[in-house]
């Protein structure tokens, strides 16, 4: 498949994440860049909610039920909009000429981010050579064939015999979505609903919070969606290291999430939400934050503690007394959370996950001001700008939060990339004290950091040319930042995302299989029947067998929890003929093939040889070679009469 030839793929992406959400934000009475930006929040919080709920009763996963599920809260969200509409009005509508000139914004940052996705990926089918993507693959393989699309379940990958297990399903959902829509495979509706978070509900999420803190400004917002991409912290290193495709819709919908947190706390200027919206959508909020990824909602709530900060000095300011009381419990409730989060045995795992320094503090302190945080291409030109937005943020009083929010950003990737040890796991374990997590949080506040910096210089050429209009003054700063910077760094995002791509896939070690892997799997699929289930060392490759050719395997997984019968089969598979326990076992788990390659992923892991008995049979008994391609070979399992 083509690039061109996906685009279909893409726009039902973009379907499946704005449409249910837009159904309940205009009845609610957002309006323009706010319902827009708040939609894929709600559906989210829509889709990966109603996941739990058909799963607990039983209602198989499909396109039908999601769209009855969607049009069910539509109506009668819509129906109780109509009920109140006196007493609640719509937003106003912000002008023509503002809306024109985020879209402007928002078409740049598509097509140069579209250009260094299709360049780093390869192709629609090429698939993330990574550690985690194997899981995320086989997560959207595992609900297609349960029909369960739960969070509370997801975890076990449907494996038989492990009890069920809670990982944050909202992305698998939604690709699961595309999948059933019948437009495209589990690689390509990953592909395209990956670039389609990064860049199209991203910048979307940046334009919101751009809106809720510069106000009606069209020369905010014409730079807003181009500036947004040009990080290579995030998007790019959310779409590439990992693979975290969870923690990418999460992040992406951070910013809009923190813009409704200034109407909640009347920080916001010229507010496109309303704060009694704001109370509205926080729970909505909380449930897509949690179902995207959790660790976003600690990012969330970290950054909101400087908007905040600001509403509550303003209060103390205007009533001493009163604000300071408010200060002192604001402050209680703090320490009270941060105690929770500290020591409550749920986060244990998460808090606890050990990450030795990659870097010294004062070389990380140098990625920050750099932008190359974590170890990517310096940013000079961006990091120039986001100083100078440090300054007057510095100087304007309504914006100064945005510098608390940079400094701790900065600070906890610091901790993490630079000492990352037992006593810091406090501040940085609910990020899984993993540096390129806490990385993609600095462009949330460095995004408006730099959007004031443009704004400023608007500011400076319109005193020299005092009748030059703001817009246009804008657009020529863009596109001379854009001339500067090769396209925002168009090369440099192309690399990070390549590195786990196309030259992932050329590198022995580093790839789970290369071309010649690949098509023998596409060949060996018609040879296995359907629901015929493949052994395998999953190190190998062959472990994506189910996520890319619905067949299912032995072992989903590369880490994941296993049985005692999974665990006996990888130890003795190769003894079928003289083994009865293995027979037994494998005609109750329906194994019938085994697959071997000479490949392997991270051949230096001592994981990978904890599968003796899935080796190459050879000329054992018990085993027919079936099809061959030099070192790859499907065999049937004979020995046990399947």
């Amino acid at each position: 498949m083509s690039w061109f030839a996906s685009i279909p793929v893409g726009l039902v992406c973009v379907a499946w994440l704005l449409v249910p959400g837009l159904l309940v934000t205009y009845p609610i009475g957002l309006r323009g860049i706010a319902a827009w930006a708040v939609a894929p929040i709600v559906t989210v919080a829509i889709t990966a909610s109603f996941a739990v709920v058909a799963g607990k009763a039983g209602i198989s996963w499909s396109v039908g039920a999601v769209v009855m599920a969607c049009a069910a809260v539509a109506i009668v969200i819509g129906g109780g909009a109509f009920l109140l509409r006196r007493r609640v009005r719509a937003r106003e509508p912000d002008p023509r000429r503002l809306t024109l000139a985020a879209l402007l914004g928002l078409v740049v940052a598509a097509i140069l981010g579209a250009i260094a996705f299709a360049r780093g990926a390869g192709e629609p089918e090429s698939i993330s050579q990574t550690f985690d993507g194997v899981f995320h693959y086989n997560a959207v393989a595992s609900i297609l064939d349960s029909g369960n699309a739960s969070s509370l379940t997801l975890g076990s990958l449907g494996s038989p015999g492990i009890p069920p297990a809670f990982y944050p399903g909202a992305w698998h959902d939604l690709v699961s979505l595309v999948v059933l829509s019948g437009v495209a495979s589990v690689p390509v509706a990953t592909n395209l609903m990956a670039a389609t978070v990064a860049l199209v509900l991203w910048p979307l999420s940046c334009l919101l919070l751009a809106r809720q803190i510069f106000g009606r400004s069209p020369a905010a917002l014409a730079v807003t969606g181009v500036v947004s991409i040009g990080f290579g912290a995030y998007p790019w290193g959310l779409l590439s290291f990992g693979v975290l495709w969870p923690n990418l819709l999460g992040m992406s919908l951070a910013p809009a999430s923190l813009g409704a947190v200034l109407s909640l706390f009347g920080v916001a200027r010229e507010d496109a939400i309303g704060r009694g919206r704001a109370w509205l959508l926080l729970p909505v909020i909380l449930v897509a934050l949690a179902l995207g990824h959790p660790n976003v909602l600690f990012s969330v709530a970290a950054l909101s503690i400087f908007p905040v900060g600001t509403m509550l000095l303003r209060r103390a300011w205007r009533r001493p007394w009163r604000g300071l009381a408010e200060i002192a419990g604001a402050v209680a409730v703090l320490l009270l959370g941060w105690w929770w989060a500290a020591t409550t045995p749920a986060l244990a795992t998460v808090r606890t996950m050990p990450w030795p320094p990659v870097t010294t503090p004062g070389h990380a302190a140098g990625e920050v001001l750099s932008n190359a945080a974590p170890g990517y291409d310096p940013l000079w030109v961006l990091s120039a700008l986001v100083l100078v937005g440090v300054v007057y943020c510095l100087w304007r009083s309504g914006w100064r939060w945005l510098v608390g929010g940079q400094v701790l950003s900065a600070a906890l990737y610091v901790v993490s990339a630079g000492v990352n040890k037992p006593s810091t796991y406090k501040f940085t374990g609910y990020w899984y004290n993993d540096s390129h997590r806490l990385a993609a949080m600095i462009p949330i506040t460095a995004v408006p950091l730099t959007v004031a910096a443009l704004l400023l210089l608007v500011a400076l050429v319109r005193r020299v040319l005092p009748r030059a209009q703001e817009v246009l003054v804008a657009s020529i700063l863009g596109a001379i930042l854009l001339a500067v910077t090769g396209g925002l760094y168009v090369r440099s995002h192309i690399s990070i995302l390549a590195g786990h791509y196309t030259k992932a896939a050329g590198e022995p070690g580093n790839r789970l299989f290369d071309a010649r892997e690949r098509a023998f799997f596409a060949r060996i699929q018609h040879e296995l029947p359907a629901g015929a289930k493949v052994a395998g060392n999953p190190w190998n490759g062959s472990v994506l067998l189910w996520a890319l050719y619905d067949r299912p395997v032995l072992i989903p997984n590369l880490v994941i929890a296993t049985t005692p019968d999974q665990d006996y089969l990888s130890a003795h598979l190769i003894d079928a003929a003289a083994d009865p326990r293995v027979c037994e076992i494998a005609n109750r788990l329906g194994v019938g093939y085994l697959v071997v390659t000479d490949n392997l992923f991270w051949p230096g892991s001592p994981e990978t040889a904890k599968y003796p008995g899935l080796a190459d049979p050879g000329n054992r008994p018990g085993f027919r070679l079936v099809d061959a391609d030099g070192p790859d070979k499907l065999y049937q399992l004979t020995a046990c009469g399947r």
